[in-house]
């Protein structure tokens, strides 16, 4: 007969760190570089989309 059940993530555990845990490795990773690539996500200005339009009607 086979047992089946849903795995205790570890007492010491926060839930948010247990759960971080169980993801699959690629989410791990990707949750683990997520705040360094929030650091590079920069709102362009009007004035830079403008220019940047203007520049593409030039060509």
């Amino acid at each position: 007969m086979t047992q089946t059940s849903t795995p205790n993530p570890p007492k010491n555990l926060s839930k948010k760190e247990a759960a971080i845990q169980s993801l699959q490795p690629e989410d791990k990773f990707y949750n683990e570089l997520k705040p360094q690539l929030d650091e590079l996500y920069r709102e362009p200005s009007d004035e830079t989309i403008a220019k940047i339009l203007d520049y593409a009607k030039k060509r």
